[in-house]
């Protein structure tokens, strides 16, 4: 009987000072908010709750060098959030990193293929 190959599976994270600081939650989201033009907006189409979208784009925004997400005050014209220019390389980066990472286990997930467990 032949034995089943394995599979290999890892998510990207970028911490920083012992919290997440990016990870694909926070990169859909971000997304999410470049679509809609709010976090109210964002959080209902990813089916989260305000609350917490807005508890991970402020920590975002707190461990990064530079605003990653600019939130506009509400009033007659309602309120907003717009990401960076730097928050938008910061995507773009996270989603290189991520190609890479799965590039990294394809190439690589041979060698487990040849274990005999």
């Amino acid at each position: 009987m032949k034995n089943p190959s394995f599979n290999m599976a890892a998510e990207l994270s970028f911490y920083r000072e012992g919290e997440i600081f990016l990870s694909n939650l926070q990169i859909r989201l971000m997304k999410q908010v470049i679509l809609d033009g709010s976090i109210h907006a964002a959080a209902k189409n990813l089916k989260m709750s305000y609350q917490h979208a807005w508890h991970l784009l402020d920590k975002v925004n707190r461990l990064s060098p530079l605003p990653v997400v600019i939130r506009q005050k509400g009033g007659r014209d309602g309120g907003g959030c717009v990401v960076s220019n730097y928050g938008l390389k910061l995507i773009r980066t996270f989603e290189a990193k991520e190609i890479a990472l799965k590039e990294f286990l394809a190439n690589n997930k041979a060698d487990f293929d040849t274990c005999f467990f």
